[in-house]
């Protein structure tokens, strides 16, 4: 059995990352007249605190050697969300963190510390594609475990960009398909419920010392969220599962599994920690 070094693992987690699609649009059931789609913006974002908890598992044989382990992180993000010149800009940092990595060599948990209050700073749709303008500070130890860099890119789930019926649905492109389930009725007023499944496939090329590695990469993401109009979302719950097949002497397969859920536990505008 030949060792993985955290490199290996980051690299490996590295592969969640979901390809994004230009949308087409198509709806099975259309909304009626005078319905509105659900939407990231500043107002269903403006002061949202957000309990993650994530669990995942990595199986691999890379170069005849196999390697089993399981990782997690446990957090709470807020986010600031404001409204300029017709975009929504999005303020995000880590109020607390904590991540593992338990493999054959025992259990390993990097200090979290030096993240906490750096700020994630982008841009979003409505519909939740979000474009990067900063990432904060990520200590190596804990990017041995997880890769933040990306971590606003699929944090929030991704919504129809218009409005659907109860029992309706839309399809995008790269096999992106978004319910809408009955809503739930609770004496605040209906909750939405949505769920969504995307699948892509592509080809990538490891570059580490040495000659380059032709990577197939497939990834399935499966969830569904609970949506209050005026409100925003209230939690969700998503698995996704990543693929790699590498090519040439370097051969081998990973499979990465990750169960995430993130729960909306206060509105109300804190401090930031820095």
């Amino acid at each position: 059995m030949c060792g993985w070094t955290g490199r290996n693992v980051a690299l490996t987690l590295g592969l969640m990352q979901v390809a994004r699609a230009a949308f087409a649009f198509s709806l099975a059931v259309v909304a009626p007249l005078g319905a509105q789609a659900p939407a990231y913006d500043g107002t269903t974002l403006a002061c949202g605190r957000f309990r993650e908890s994530v669990r995942g598992t990595l199986q691999g044989n890379l170069g005849g050697g196999a390697r089993s382990e399981r990782v997690g992180r446990e957090g709470v993000l807020e986010i600031r969300a404001a409204s300029a010149g017709g975009l929504v800009v999005l303020e995000t940092w880590y109020d607390s963190l904590s991540v593992y990595r338990e493999g054959p060599e025992g259990r390993y948990e990097p200090e979290a510390a030096g993240m906490i209050g750096g700020r994630y700073r982008g841009r979003i749709e409505s519909d939740g594609r979000y474009q990067p303008v900063a990432s904060p500070f990520i200590p190596d130890g804990v990017r041995e475990v997880f890769d933040l860099s990306s971590l606003m890119q699929d944090f929030l789930p991704p919504l129809p960009p218009r409005p659907l019926a109860s029992g309706g649905e839309w399809s995008g492109g790269a096999g992106e398909t978004i319910w809408r389930l009955a809503d739930s009725a609770t004496a605040a007023g209906p909750i939405e419920r949505y769920r969504w499944a995307r699948r892509t496939e592509w080809t990538d090329t490891l570059r580490e010392a040495g000659p380059a590695i032709p990577v197939l990469r497939r990834e399935a993401d499966e969830g569904g969220m609970m949506w209050k109009p005026a409100v925003g979302p209230l939690g969700w719950h998503r698995t996704i599962r990543a693929e790699a097949l590498l090519q040439g002497e370097a051969g081998g397969r990973t499979t990465v599994t990750q169960e995430v859920t993130v729960l909306r536990i206060r509105s109300a505008c804190q401090p930031a920690s820095r």
